[in-house]
């Protein structure tokens, strides 16, 4: 099943590069949206900017439970908070802040291509108990990383390597990620643009595998995105239909 996650991860990062050289009609069209600063998974290095709140949702099959967070725009950075996305995360802040003032601003190549880059910390602690007074979990979590994210034409690319220290009695590991996104933009209609993406999220995490996502992307206005995810490889493999939903809507 990895190597077909692999495969299926590879075959879709090829599409994506297919259709982005083809696709620069789409350029326009996704500027008419206001996407998250995230794919599926993996966070992007843009940042929404002051003034942009945007609440989220998301349900999904197996072991997923219906969650959510919120995403506040502040200025050149952001703040989220996602709360059960996946089993390893629980309820988790993340602080992005911008560096293209930094590094340059959006650095073009003479070919169009648009780079972003940004610094990510996550931070996560809880501390509860059982009604015998006996600590039921007793877990701390900090993730520090980068990002960079290429706009080609209709294409994104996405790069977010990550250290990750995670002290307590649910895991207790230090361990490095590397988070990969690809996705294009593939048609634009009266009811929204779709797009597709792939996700590898790479890990050095003891007795944890790594994971694999393909998905769709309904950006349906300035406002709402819905996110279908059917296919999840990893340590439980998840393949269903919609697969794991996620809701983003502009407040």
């Amino acid at each position: 099943m990895k190597i077909n996650a692999q495969s299926a991860w590879l075959a879709c990062v090829s599409a994506t590069l297919l259709f982005g050289a083809s696709a620069q009609a789409e350029e326009n069209a996704r500027d008419a949206y206001n996407e998250p600063t995230r794919g599926f998974f993996v966070e992007h290095a843009t940042v929404s900017g002051q003034g942009k709140v945007s609440a989220e949702l998301h349900t999904g099959s197996d072991d997923v439970e219906v969650g959510g967070g919120v995403r506040l725009g502040l200025p050149n950075s952001e703040l989220i908070v996602n709360s059960g996305l996946t089993d390893a995360d629980g309820t988790e802040a993340v602080f992005k802040w911008g560096l293209n003032e930094v590094l340059n601003k959006n650095r073009s190549s003479t070919s169009g291509a648009r780079f972003d880059w940004a610094a990510l910390i996550g931070v996560s602690h809880v501390d509860s108990e059982n009604a015998n007074g006996q600590t039921t979990v007793d877990q701390t979590d900090i993730r520090v990383g980068a990002a960079v994210t290429i706009n080609v034409d209709a294409a994104t690319f996405t790069l977010h390597p990550e250290l990750v220290y995670s002290d307590g009695n649910v895991r207790d590991d230090n361990y490095a990620q590397v988070n990969l996104g690809a996705y294009v933009g593939i048609i634009d209609t009266v009811s929204g643009l779709f797009s597709m993406g792939a996700e590898a999220l790479i890990t050095t995490e003891d007795d944890r595998d790594n994971t694999y996502a393909l998905g769709v992307r309904w950006a349906y206005n300035q406002r709402v995105n819905l996110d279908f995810v059917p296919v999840v490889n990893s340590d439980g493999d998840r393949i269903g239909f919609p697969g794991l939903v996620r809701l983003n809507v502009g407040l």
